[in-house]
């Protein structure tokens, strides 16, 4: 046992460490970016160790090529980066619902939305009925009903339909353009295809929804103060 802990905290040992502890480092990583960054510098100290203090030069080849992958990822990523462009408007749905998400694969999930124009007047989910598209309001306003009294109203930046269109549960609210909207309408089969292959952007998406969530609460309860003041 003391011969183990003698090895393990030898100063030979510390390259081995800094290696294996940077990649269990990068397995945390919320960012791909940050990941395949971090990992590039612990094949590199795996470099160092398996090829100067060990002088096993197998395992110097394959830690050389785990940083190899891993710069040639990076550099992948950065040409998609560079590729992918968005509107103001695109952007602005970027900030509200895919934080961290990369610019390319958050191209591709705008991609399979639709912009649109939106009536004034027109009923966007009915109240105990099933969801069929995911909202993201870009610029206009829309209340929000529950069995016919008014309980919300949402504007640029929100969401409607986030609660009923991965659940699959019904609408439990009536929600009506009091506006023309501009909107970024997602079909649910279409958003639940494309969500299926690339659980991460999933659950980057439903921060942006629980973000969006609290903002709605905290306007209806300056709504509701608003109305007690009055």
């Amino acid at each position: 046992m003391e011969s183990f802990i003698e090895a393990a905290l030898a100063p030979a040992a510390i390259a081995a460490h800094i290696s294996y502890g940077l990649l269990v480092l990068s397995m945390l990583m919320n960012s791909i970016v940050w990941l395949r960054a971090i990992a590039v510098v612990s094949g590199i100290a795996g470099v160092f160790y398996s090829g100067v203090v060990l002088h096993d030069q197998v395992g110097a080849f394959w830690e050389a090529m785990f940083v190899v992958a891993n710069l040639g990822q990076l550099s992948l990523l950065y040409w998609r980066t560079r590729r992918a462009r968005f509107t103001d408007e695109e952007f602005l749905f970027c900030q509200n619902a895919l934080v961290m998400v990369p610019p390319s694969l958050a191209r591709q999930f705008i991609n399979i939305g639709s912009w649109k124009v939106i009536e004034k007047g027109t009923i966007l989910t009915q109240q105990d009925e099933a969801v069929e598209q995911l909202t993201y309001v870009a610029d206009g306003h829309v209340e929000v009903a529950v069995n016919g009294r008014l309980v919300a109203t949402c504007s640029t930046g929100d969401f409607i339909g986030e609660l009923g269109i991965l659940s699959g549960r019904p609408a439990t609210a009536t929600t009506t353009a009091t506006t023309d909207l501009r909107a970024l309408v997602f079909s649910r089969e279409a958003l639940m295809k494309h969500l299926r292959s690339k659980p991460d952007l999933k659950l980057a998406l439903q921060a942006g929804f629980k973000n969006n969530l609290r903002k709605k609460l905290a306007t209806a309860n300056e709504r509701t103060l608003a109305g007690a003041g009055g």
